[in-house]
């Protein structure tokens, strides 16, 4: 089964998202940058009142006779996730992470080693602490943000231990990241996390319409992660 991932950018969405039954919701500012974080204040409402939002929910949620809810997918708590910024500047936030969030990510841009990369996963690992999931990020368009290609990404994660790949788009101007890669690069990454035992995400102007046409040409990602399809507003 594929996963759904949204992404929000404040307290309201968040609400929304959870009322929504949403598995993984992740928190990012999209008019700051591809993956640049929300205030912290954001995640930490969100690590606090995810029980009291979940109780709300279960509430008000119309029931059968037998107590079992119409809609029983409501009832499981999401998953929280949380975008840290980029290479250079994730490190003015981290601290600030609530052990609550199960996944973190940190855009790649500027990162042209695997040397440098695995540095920047391996402190990374070192301050979000054992609780949350550091998340290997590549971006589609990888010469604009100058970093390693989307494959060479996968690779290094796949042989670093990750159990989790995110593919993004650094710019947001509107190519998707079926349109940056194509999809004999996607069907490639999708080896290489597989013969990794890893997870991958795709996300970048990702729209729901666009699922059928990855099917037919055999792209089968373990998440899609989408926000314009889902949000009213960007």
């Amino acid at each position: 089964m594929t996963d759904l991932l949204v992404s929000v950018r404040d307290d309201f969405e968040f609400r929304e998202a959870v009322a929504a039954g949403v598995g993984i919701i992740d928190f990012k500012e999209p008019s700051r940058g591809a993956l640049a974080p929300v205030p912290p204040a954001i995640w930490h409402s969100a690590a606090l009142g995810i029980d009291q939002s979940m109780r709300k929910i279960q509430s008000t949620q119309p029931h059968h006779a037998d107590g079992i809810p119409h809609n029983p997918a409501i009832l499981t708590q999401p998953l929280l996730s949380a975008a840290l910024g980029e290479a250079a500047d994730w490190q003015a936030v981290v601290s600030q992470l609530p052990r609550a969030f199960h996944f973190a990510k940190i855009g790649p841009s500027g990162i042209k080693t695997p040397a440098a990369m695995k540095q920047l996963w391996e402190s990374a690992s070192m301050c979000i602490g054992p609780t949350t999931e550091l998340v290997a990020v590549a971006y589609a368009d990888s010469e604009g943000a100058e970093c390693l290609a989307a494959e060479q990404v996968f690779q290094l994660a796949g042989e670093c231990g990750f159990r989790r790949c995110l593919v993004d788009t650094f710019s947001k101007d509107g190519r998707s990241s079926i349109e940056h890669l194509g999809y004999e690069r996607l069907r490639t990454l999708s080896r290489i996390a597989k013969d990794a035992s890893m997870k991958w995400s795709l996300a970048g102007s990702i729209r729901l319409a666009t699922v059928d046409s990855l099917v037919a040409e055999s792209v089968f990602p373990d998440c899609y992660a989408v926000r314009g399809d889902v949000c009213r507003t960007d």
